[in-house]
């Protein structure tokens, strides 16, 4: 179905989940290596420049704008692929740290569609999910644009990922790795580890976060198979100096340069540690020291701790260790704002949120809870999530239908030095973020 509109293109993504699911691993590289052969090979995995493959739990997206930065500032052309997209699908891909245009999406969108039906002559029944055809369309996008560095984010787990068709990585990162869809990656650390790891490649040397020793010791043991070398970044790496009202001044060892002090627009304590990680990795990808500083400082990515309103911040923490290191960030910043601190929440349903919503009622800042609906049939039920609170906080709790409502009363009832957080779950933070946007 050809798109005449990125509209068009994108209500017809939209319904994708609809009709298809995830394919085997094996059939996605199958299409993968038909597009490679088009055009004189024009899509070959080369076209790509030097691929940056990153998986983990938590901080994967903060862990590719920082490297994202450092390439702009190097002055290297590099695409971005991430997921999942705040307000609109065209955010999933980076050039330059620039998400491409509405006519830059349709004309993928519709490559896609001719060389999908062409398939069908060799394989009739192979039909792409919906992360699948973003992927492909980000493959044309980044190939058309001759990009030095394209950095992958997964989508879902490592090992059988649809990213995971790339074989020949430059670098791999693993981020930390805690606790989220345990229904498809396994329910212990361990197996979740493993599941991450089957993004490492022969030769490709890996950066990890070395944060627990029993994941350590599984990526290790990958990478060893693999042949490939390991850089473990642990706390021991990384120190936070300073953490100031609207920044954090941090240091990180390196054997390469003497970087000083790192500063960052951020109050979020975890990018410390996300930072640490590509620098890291910038390292290895042979960047100087120069480039790696600034490029950290300038790195800016909506969702994480964002200041969407003056004391207003989203973040998009959606899992157990998120909302830890969410809840961190809010306790080292409570001496910083005024005597009313509201946080909004809401979460999806399949999402274990009483262990969430635990973390937070204790939350010692917060002066009031405001729980909301996610306008999506994924949305938890409002009267559980308001009960969950009410059962774990004493702290007066109120409860809005639409998110929209929920944050013109936290807005109006904060006062002139008040903070509002709003936070557990990505779709929640881009409705809000869409809505301020029309203010």
């Amino acid at each position: 179905m050809r798109a005449d509109s990125y509209e068009a293109a994108e209500r017809y993504l939209s319904e994708v989940p609809k009709f298809t699911r995830k394919n085997p691993l094996e059939q996605t590289r199958e299409f993968y290596d038909y597009i490679q052969g088009l055009d004189g090979g024009c899509y070959a995995e080369e076209r790509l420049g030097s691929i940056v493959h990153i998986a983990g739990t938590n901080g994967k997206g903060s862990v590719c704008a920082f490297i994202e930065s450092v390439c702009i500032e190097a002055g290297k052309h590099v695409g971005m692929f991430t997921s999942p997209h705040l307000v609109t699908t065209r955010e999933r891909f980076r050039i330059d740290g620039t998400s491409i245009s509405e006519e830059e999406f349709v004309e993928a969108f519709n490559w896609l569609d001719g060389r999908l039906f062409e398939y069908k002559a060799i394989n009739a029944e192979y039909e792409p999910s919906y992360f699948e055809r973003l992927f492909f369309m980000g493959v044309y996008v980044f190939s058309r644009a001759g990009v030095e560095f394209t950095i992958l984010e997964t989508g879902l787990g490592g090992r059988l990922d649809t990213t995971n068709v790339v074989r020949t990585p430059k670098l791999c990162v693993i981020t930390e790795i805690g606790f989220d869809h345990m229904e498809y990656l396994g329910d212990t650390l361990v197996q979740i580890a493993g599941e991450k790891a089957g993004i490492i490649k022969q030769g490709a040397p890996v950066v990890f976060c070395g944060r627990r020793k029993e994941v350590s010791g599984v990526l290790r043991r990958n990478a060893s198979f693999c042949g490939a070398v390991c850089h473990c970044v642990s706390e021991k790496d990384y120190k936070i100096n300073e953490i100031k009202k609207k920044s954090i001044d941090f240091s990180v060892h390196s054997r390469y340069y003497d970087y000083g002090r790192f500063n960052i627009g951020s109050t979020a304590l975890y990018q410390a540690e996300n930072a640490a990680l590509a620098v890291r990795a910038c390292e290895l990808l042979g960047f100087d020291g120069k480039s790696i500083k600034t490029g950290i400082e300038n790195m800016r990515w909506p969702g994480r701790m964002e200041e969407i309103l003056p004391d207003v911040y989203i973040d998009g923490a959606h899992n157990e260790d998120g909302i830890e290191a969410f809840a961190a960030s809010v306790e080292s910043a409570a001496d910083s704002f005024g005597d009313k601190c509201i946080l909004i929440f809401s979460a999806v349903k399949d999402k274990d949120y009483d262990k969430m919503i635990r973390r937070l009622s204790g939350l010692l800042a917060v002066t009031e809870f405001v729980v909301t609906h996610i306008p999506d049939e994924r949305g938890a039920d409002l009267a559980e999530l308001t009960d969950k609170f009410r059962m774990y906080s004493k702290k007066k709790v109120r409860a809005f239908e639409k998110p929209e409502d929920a944050l013109e009363y936290a807005l109006l009832s904060r006062g002139e030095r008040g903070r509002v957080y709003i936070v557990g779950s990505l779709y929640l933070v881009g409705f809000i973020k869409e809505r301020v946007s029309r203010l």
